[in-house]
Formats: structure tokens, C-alpha cells, sequence
């Protein structure tokens, strides 16, 4: 059977489309890469940078480059509101280029990009912890650019969260019947977040609880006493002085049940036994 010509050119034609397509694409170099991902970038396309600047980072044969890229990359994803991508590329050139110039805006937009993930007080709070940490630490090695940023305000803002997250935690406890928890809870927010709103709080939901467990009633005076100490324009003034005025009257009236009952086995000692003069 003979084969007619134009179906073999044809057959050839496609032959030659195939080898073209399966031949490996020329590696760009780290410097051709690195431009194709700035241009892409200065147009806003993020998305289509992130690919150069990861193969700029592979190709790279010096470190400024692999460093302009590695930050170009993070801040690639972090524009492009990628931050769970974000927050490990910056912390991986924070752990290589910390002592560089760009290293303090790494650090900022590392902890913005935890905050972005910050939810609501009963999830997980690991983006909280992560933005305070990355805030106060570029606070620690730089106040006067952590002033300019305002980091403070964002400083005091995250601590409040943690500190409503275990007073939210504490309340929870004490609501299905489990004080102990409850009260450990309490006690950490106590020790670690005097300085947020939510300390007061604190200091009056666990005075109230004492106060209705009996043979508590002293420690529960004196949380009261310690939020009238801390914060004399308490919200919670009125409640605080009823309370403290009922415990008063409770540990009085002990006292003297105490005391009536001493009295009562005292006398009944003296008293002579039969049988005997």
C-alpha cells in the first residue's frame, strides 16, 4: 500500500511540533529572573512575580540578590494579601539577612501579616501571639521606628486580646462546673496581663466566686479589696462594697459561732462529773 505524500509531510509536520514542545525551556539566569519579576511586580502582578523571584533565589550566585529576591518574594505574597504564604518567606530572610537594612520592614510586615489572620477571641490565637512577638521584638531593637509605626497602640491592642481570650476561657470553665480550671486561668491572666482592661474584670468575677464558697470568704476580701486598690474608680464600686459588707457580716457571724462554741466546751469541762465532790 502506497502512502500518499501529503500525509506523510503532514505526519512529519507534527513530529517536529512534538520535539519542539517536549524540548526543556532554557533556564533564565538569576539576573534575567530577577527583572522579569520586578516588572511584573512594579504592574501589580503579584501572582506572576513570585515565580522569577523563586528562581532567582535558586540561580542566585551571590547573596544580595538572593536576599533582594527572597524579600521581594515575601512582600509579593504579603501586596497580594497571601499572608499564611507570607509569614515564611519573611521569617526565612529574617533568619538569613536580620543584620540587612530591610530587615526592620521585614519584621513590620511579618507581624502584619499575623495580624491580618487575627479572628474573633474564641479561635486560635496563634496569630495573635505571632504579631505581639514580631511587634515587640522590633520594638526592643528599634523604638524609634517602632514609634513611627505606631506599634505600641498595636502592642497594647494585641495583649488586650490575650488577656480576653483567658478571662473568655475562665468564664467558660466556671459556666460547665470546672472552678479549678477556672481559677488557673485567672491566675495566669493575673500574672501576665495586669496592664489591659480585662484585669479588672478579672479581679471582680473571681472575688464574686469566692465569695459564694464557703470557707473562702476571706480571700474573696481581699481580691476585693486588691480591685479597689488597683482601680479606685472601679466600675464595679457599688457591687464591691455590698459584697464586701456582706462578707463582713458573714465572717463576723462566724467569729462568734466560733467563739459561742469555745465557750460552751469550756464550760462544759469545768463542769464537775457525776459520782465526784
Amino acid at each position: 500500500m502506497v502512502i500518499p505524500m501529503r500525509k506523510i509531510i503532514a505526519v512529519f509536520i507534527c513530529a517536529v511540533a512534538l520535539f519542539s514542545c517536549s524540548k526543556e525551556q532554557p533556564r533564565l539566569t538569576a539576573d534575567e529572573s530577577m527583572k522579569k519579576g520586578l516588572a511584573l511586580f512594579q504592574k501589580k502582578n503579584y501572582s506572576d512575580s513570585i515565580t522569577y523571584f523563586e528562581n532567582t533565589i535558586m540561580e542566585a550566585d551571590n547573596p544580595e540578590i538572593a536576599a533582594k529576591a527572597q524579600l521581594f518574594l515575601a512582600d509579593a505574597y504579603f501586596l497580594d494579601k497571601k499572608y499564611p504564604e507570607a509569614i515564611p518567606a519573611y521569617e526565612q530572610f529574617l533568619d538569613i539577612y536580620s543584620d540587612t537594612e530591610d530587615a526592620n520592614l521585614a519584621m513590620l510586615r511579618l507581624g502584619l501579616s499575623h495580624y491580618a489572620l487575627i479572628d474573633k477571641i474564641d479561635r486560635d490565637m496563634g496569630a495573635v501571639e505571632g504579631a505581639l512577638k514580631s511587634f515587640t521584638r522590633l520594638r526592643e531593637k528599634d523604638p524609634g521606628f517602632a514609634r513611627e509605626y505606631e506599634l505600641t497602640k498595636k502592642i497594647v491592642e494585641l495583649r488586650s486580646m490575650l488577656s480576653a481570650r483567658e478571662l473568655y476561657v475562665a468564664k467558660f470553665y466556671f459556666r460547665i462546673g470546672k472552678p479549678s480550671s477556672a481559677e488557673s486561668r485567672l491566675m495566669y491572666m493575673f500574672e501576665k496581663y495586669k496592664d489591659t482592661p480585662e484585669y479588672e474584670d478579672g479581679l471582680y468575677i473571681y472575688a464574686s466566686w469566692l465569695a459564694k464558697q464557703k470557707g473562702r470568704e476571706r480571700e474573696a476580701m481581699q481580691y476585693y479589696n486588691l480591685l479597689l486598690k488597683e482601680f479606685p474608680q472601679t466600675k464595679y464600686a457599688k457591687d464591691v462594697a455590698g459584697g464586701l459588707t456582706k462578707l463582713m457580716l458573714k465572717v463576723t457571724e462566724e467569729l462568734e459561732k466560733k467563739q459561742k462554741e469555745a465557750q460552751k466546751a469550756e464550760t462544759k469541762q469545768e463542769q464537775p462529773k457525776e459520782g465526784t465532790k
